[in-house]
């Protein structure tokens, strides 16, 4: 394993290619729902009964139990990452200065996050997104024992026996609320389908549903992406899309490049953790100095 590697393409290592069958479970209660909700029910049948449509058992516990990043992190800011990211950027310049030149936000920190969600865009995930929402969408179902028989043992595997009375009930409640998180999603992914935006099937991403170059959500998806090519479309496969909708989410969440606090707060929501701020941050400022020395060293 390369040291670069994102959390995305270890995670997904870890998971590996374990999946259930659909068949054996019972997706009507999921897909009334869903109808019963305003999916058009010709939306919801075509979809669910597509060959490409898969249960994907391994994602519920990775779901619920992700793995410690620590290390993962650490390997990112090392020296080499922030090169790579470096060069990136240099490579890429045009395109940050163009979508970015009323932007409060720096093009270096738009850069980290690109480096952090997806390897530069080397790595976006596999996973078709309905697989991955219906799938946690039954978390909270009385599918589950059917859909993963050994949730349970596969959740406690390395927990000590004295620990797993509180563990459990840790669990027992992050999964529900985690299956209400899926199903809006799901029902989100296919409003998009309905108005033929997306192919819920045919777009791709990581084991929680992120998908592009931004690692969104079908919700951030719809409250943040934004145009940054100027097609009049937004693909968070391109670069100038994507760059546009961090910096946009960012923006709405208060980041200043002046202000430290506002900056680690902004990225936190991006995601909540403090080991990814703290990487984010540390690859944007390094980028910045390195290219700032380049530039002088050419005058």
């Amino acid at each position: 394993m390369k040291p670069y590697a994102s959390v995305l393409l270890i995670v997904c290592a870890l998971i590996g290619a374990s999946i259930a069958h659909a068949e054996d479970v019972d997706f009507q209660p999921l897909q009334k729902r869903l109808m019963e909700d305003g999916i058009d029910s010709s939306i919801v049948h075509a979809y669910f009964n597509d060959p490409r449509f898969e249960l994907m058992e391994e994602l519920l516990k990775i779901n619920i139990k992700q793995p410690d990043a620590t290390d993962i992190y650490a390997a990112m800011r090392e020296e080499e990452s922030v090169e790579r990211t470096a060069a990136f950027l240099r490579e890429n310049d045009a395109v940050f200065e163009r979508v970015l030149q009323d932007s409060p936000v720096d093009k270096e920190v738009v850069a980290a996050v690109l480096r952090v969600e997806t390897n530069l865009g080397l790595y976006k995930g596999k996973h078709p997104l309905m697989n991955v929402f219906a799938s946690l969408a039954l978390l909270n179902s009385d599918q589950l024992e059917i859909a993963a028989p050994n949730f349970w043992d596969r959740v406690m595997e390395d927990v000590a026996e004295e620990e797993q009375a509180a563990v459990r009930d840790k669990v027992d409640s992050r999964r529900k609320r985690k299956a209400r998180w899926a199903y809006r999603e799901l029902k989100l992914l296919l409003q998009m389908a309905q108005e033929e935006r997306m192919d819920p099937l045919e777009v791709k991403g990581s084991w929680a549903g992120a998908f592009g170059l931004a690692q969104f959500l079908p919700s951030s998806f719809e409250a943040y992406a934004r145009d940054g090519s100027g097609d009049g479309y937004v693909d968070l496969y391109l670069l100038d899309d994507a760059v546009a909708s961090i910096a946009h989410y960012l923006k709405v969440h208060g980041y200043h490049k002046d202000n430290q606090a506002r900056r680690r707060k902004a990225v936190y929501r991006y995601n909540h953790s403090n080991d990814y701020v703290d990487t984010v941050l540390h690859i944007a400022d390094r980028v910045r100095e390195i290219n700032d020395e380049r530039r002088a060293q050419a005058e």
